[in-house]
Order: C-alpha cells, then structure tokens, then sequence
C-alpha cells in the first residue's frame, strides 16, 4: 500500500527492493513467521505488465534443487514450476580440447539437478504467490536517509523520497548491484571488472546430435573458450537460453549482427555439441564484475543478494548464492523469535553474516578462479584444463563435491530440510 507523508509507522522488517531477491526475502518471512509485520520498498511502480517485464526481464537463471527446495517449500514452486524446464544433465567441455565431464541427476537419485526458469516467470511467480500475504507496499518509493538507533532497543528509522517516515526493528537491504543504500551506510564495496560482457539469447537448434540423445532433452552446456564460458541452458525441446560471455568490444559487434550472422557465429566459437542453430532472439548486452562488501550488517541492517555480492555467471550460482543468503536470514528470525530475541539485534545479524561468509567466499573465489584459468592461452593451462576435467570424470569423490556445490545442497550451506520439490 501507499501511505500519506504524514504517516508514522513501524514495522518488524522493511525490505528495501521489490525484485527477485526482496519479494522472496518478504514472503520467506511471512511464511515462516505469519505474525511479522513486514513492508516493501520499491522506486519502480508495480501496477501494470510493462513494469513486470522491465523489472523482471527476460533472462535466465539455473536454479539450482537447493534452491527449488526452498521455493518449494515457500510455496513458490507451485507456480513457477510450469513455465520451468529440468536439468538433468550438465555437460562441461574446453572447446578445441579433449577433456570434459559430465554430471547427470540419476547419479545423485534426483529427477532433476535444477530448473531453468527466465526472470519474468519467476518474477510473476514471486508476485502471486506475494498476494496470499499482508505485506505493506510503500510504491513507488525508495530511502533517502536513515538514522541509527543510539540505543540498542530503538529501531532503525527510515525516511523515504515521499516523505514517509518509517520505523523498523530489521532493514533488509536487496537493491542490487548498485545499490543506494548500501551507499548511506558507508558499507565500502570493491567491484572488480572482468572486462567481459554477456550476450544474453534465446536459440533453438535442429535434432540433437545422436551421441547426444541418450542423456535425454534436457542437457545443460557449459563450454569453456579463449574468449569466454558459452553456457546453454534447456528452455524447451532443441530451445536454450545462451549466456555468451566474451570482450565487451566483440560483444557489441556480435549483438548487433543480423540474426544468421549471430547463429553463425555462436556456432562458431561453441561447436555442434547442441546441433546447429536455426534460430535467435533478439539479444541484450550486459557488462560482468566481482563486487565484495566489507561486511554484510550495520545496526540493525543487513545485505543480501546482489547488494551483498555479485559473481561472474560462469556457473550459474549468483542467484542461488542470494537465495541461500534469503534462506539462513529468514530461518534467523524464526529461530530469534523462538527464543523471544531481538531480531534486529547484533547476535542475530551477526549470526547471519558468519553462516554466510565461508558460502560467499568459496563461490566467489571459485568462480573467479574458473573465470581466470579458462581465459589463460598456451599450451599448458589447455593441458592444465583438459587433465582437471578429465579428473573430475574420473574422479566421483571430486564430481559429488562439484554437483553438490552446483545443486546448493553442500552441508556447509546449513539450510533446513524441506519438503522435496518434485523437479
């Protein structure tokens, strides 16, 4: 809702962002705690379909089954999981090379490692799931100032660009990248760009190579070049979203190339290990980085998602790191109310950003040491990566640990058990 500027009031949890991250946050929390009294904070106006679209766009995330498990378990999945397609197998390769491996659900008796579901359905599913919910909605709006609490028990108060001011036990901050109030906190940030770019698209190929059949329809790629990682994630029956990663200067000459020129070219630099391509979208173009944060709480505040962290897309874990950050906050709470604790309080926050710390740190590091060691030309990191892959086909100890990292289901990530999603 939409309150006056005149309007006083407070709240258990005020969650700065409305997309992905911050509606999910919101129904996490009124799911597993009903009596929260919880509010949204959103600049852009959620009224129309042309605001869905802009807000939650076309792009595609690989969601990994840990990460099901929770939407499932929040009653999200119901509605996503029909605009959703399976992975039940992934198949890692260095083009130009030998070596390879691959990683098939059966192995780990699931029927899926993951779903592939673009940002728009997930979005939609986030909103009507949201609607079942008593959540206070101050749009279009946004903070522009806070003031910290100079007692341990007085809330954080917030003012807004409509003159609203509000008051909270907890501030959930989930703007994104760039996000402003990260900014009002002083939380220093370093961001690091990898001076690639992505070309997002959608292609639909012929009949799958025969050697490709056996694994089923629904294979995921992940194909290593001197250029950049080409993922191609299943959207339908010979359909995938591509992520083309590649220089910023050839990503702009590639995006603006006539749709037989670009299936050519992507054919080029990926092979026919999904066929040939036939056919493209229309494609968007978008710079990639490594943002760290100092630290992920400040008094009575906490970041998550991509406000916390951003990771280059090489395997697909920058959504499902935020989910496992919405995960342990929400979970959090509950345990806090519990145990009738402050749910703003130091311990509890700093509970948090120690359950997630290591999880953080170990995806950043391992994505960008990927990003870093398939951009390496010669002879021996070709030889380097070629004896890692084959290793990985070989070696089951050191392909369980990778699967269970890619599904979100490594015990370190310390997530509740809940009811299995059937993928």
């Amino acid at each position: 809702m939409s309150l006056s500027a005149d309007t006083n009031v407070k709240f258990d949890v005020v969650v700065s962002g409305g997309g992905l991250s911050g509606l999910l946050t919101a129904i996490g929390l009124k799911q597993e705690t009903p009596s929260l009294r919880v509010a949204i904070v959103e600049p852009v106006e959620q009224t129309s379909e042309q605001t869905v679209q802009s807000n939650f766009d076309q792009r595609c995330l690989a969601l990994s089954h840990g990460s099901l498990q929770l939407l499932n378990h929040w009653k999200v999945w119901p509605e996503l999981k029909k605009n959703g397609w399976p992975i039940q197998t992934i198949i890692t390769s260095d083009r130009g090379h030998v070596g390879k491996t691959m990683m098939q659900a059966k192995d780990y008796g699931l029927n899926a490692m993951g779903h592939v579901a673009s940002m728009h359905n997930l979005g939609c599913a986030l909103k009507a799931t949201a609607k079942h919910f008593d959540l206070h909605w101050f749009c279009p709006d946004h903070i522009v100032a806070l003031t910290t609490p100079s007692a341990l028990s007085e809330p954080v108060e917030i003012t807004l660009s409509s003159g609203n001011n509000i008051q909270s036990q907890l501030l959930v901050v989930a703007e994104g990248a760039n996000s402003p109030t990260r900014d009002l906190l002083k939380i220093n940030n370093q961001t690091s760009q990898y001076q690639q770019a992505a070309i997002i698209a959608n292609v639909r190929t012929e009949t799958a190579p025969k050697n490709l059949k056996a694994y089923g329809a629904n294979v995921a790629f992940e194909r290593f070049t001197t250029n950049g990682p080409i993922a191609f994630l299943p959207i339908g029956k010979n359909e995938f979203n591509v992520v083309w990663t590649q220089s910023p200067e050839q990503a702009l000459i590639n995006k603006e190339l006539d749709d037989d020129a670009f299936c050519e070219a992507l054919q080029l630099a990926f092979g026919y290990a999904a066929g040939r391509i036939v056919k493209c979208s229309k494609r968007a173009y978008y710079p990639l980085s490594l943002t760290k944060v100092e630290r992920l709480i400040a008094a009575r505040t906490v970041l998550l998602g991509n406000t916390a962290h951003t990771v280059h897309p090489i395997a697909g874990q920058g959504f499902n790191l935020g989910v496992r950050d919405i995960g342990v906050l929400v979970f959090e709470i509950k345990q806090a109310l519990e145990n009738s604790a402050d749910i703003g309080s130091f311990s509890v926050l700093n509970s948090y950003q120690k359950n997630r710390l290591d999880d953080i740190e170990r995806i950043t590091e391992f994505t960008d040491m990927l990003v870093r060691l398939f951009a390496l030309p010669g002879r021996l990191p070709a030889f380097t990566r070629t004896a890692g892959l084959m290793s990985l086909q070989k070696c089951d100890g050191l392909q369980q640990w990778l699967a269970l990292h890619f599904m979100g289901s490594h015990k370190q990530f310390n997530l509740p058990q809940a009811k299995q999603a059937e993928c």
